[in-house]
């Protein structure tokens, strides 16, 4: 048998950790002393203590390994496995899209661009029409929002309707919170059915809005929020509903975020 500091040489893990492996029932020692409460290690729990730090490695939970090893489940180790995959190939894109917002930038400053880049954003009113769209609400991280609208449109095929407009998101939320955004993907459709039918269906009431349009990536709308909001208060207008994006374009038919076009929409009334 192999002592508890021998066994962290072999595991290549703190004492601290190995102890704190026996608390949650992940690697328990083979024996513990009853008088000095001295832990001891077996050879056989030299593979399982490497397995564990392998898999430690390559991101998996310590609540995910224990049920491998409770299990001893391959099949389930090779999910697990995967989703870890998954997530690694989707923060790759994340890591991508990022560099290439950063090399943009850099060009920017090397051909003599403002630190702090400004649009001449003009304002105005548009009294719009109602609209019957399909849509669906969700509590959901901005990164998510994308996913939504795929579902919404996955509605409008199963109802075998045709989109007629750009793509619009709602935002409920009184204060911004990026990880759980209260919003509603709105797709306006040719009506062919009644919005009494679907739960996925409903008329977008229209009426008098403040707007404003913005070219560029989603992370700089803010400016376009502040321009609206500026021009509701000192032209004595007041908010009459959750302001919404209207999406021109976007990654579906532009490559460069720099060429996004987003119409920022704000209900009010006098």
């Amino acid at each position: 048998m192999y002592t508890i500091g021998q066994f962290s040489k072999i595991g290549k893990v703190s004492t601290k950790t190995l102890r704190y492996y026996d608390d949650i029932d992940l690697l328990k020692p083979i024996h513990v002393d009853s008088e000095n409460q001295y832990r001891y290690y077996s050879d056989e729990q030299v593979l399982i203590i490497l397995l564990i730090s392998e898999l430690k490695e390559y991101g998996l939970k310590l609540e995910e390994i224990k049920v491998v090893l409770d299990r001893q489940n391959a099949a389930l180790l090779k999910e697990f496995l995967m989703n870890k995959i998954a997530e690694i190939d989707n923060e790759m894109q994340r890591n991508l899209k990022l560099r290439n917002l950063i090399q943009s930038k850099i060009i920017k400053i090397e051909s003599g661009g403002n630190l702090m880049e400004t649009q001449d954003l003009k304002v105005e009113l548009k009294e719009r029409e109602t609209l019957t769209v399909a849509s669906r609400r969700a509590t959901t991280s901005m990164e998510n929002i994308s996913n939504v609208i795929g579902k919404v449109f996955e509605d409008i095929y199963h109802m075998n309707l045709q989109p007629s407009g750009p793509v619009m998101t709602v935002y409920y939320d009184k204060e911004f919170d990026v990880e759980n955004a209260d919003i509603e993907i709105c797709i306006p459709i040719i009506k062919k059915v009644s919005t009494e039918k679907s739960d996925n269906l409903k008329e977008f009431m229209g009426g008098l809005t403040a707007c404003t349009t913005f070219i560029g990536p989603y992370s700089k709308l803010g400016a376009a929020y502040a321009k609206v909001m500026k021009w509701i208060e000192e032209n004595d207008y007041k908010n009459a509903g959750a302001p919404y994006d209207i999406y021109l374009n976007g990654p579906r038919t532009v490559n460069n975020p720099d060429q996004f076009i987003t119409e920022v929409c704000f209900p009010v009334i006098k």
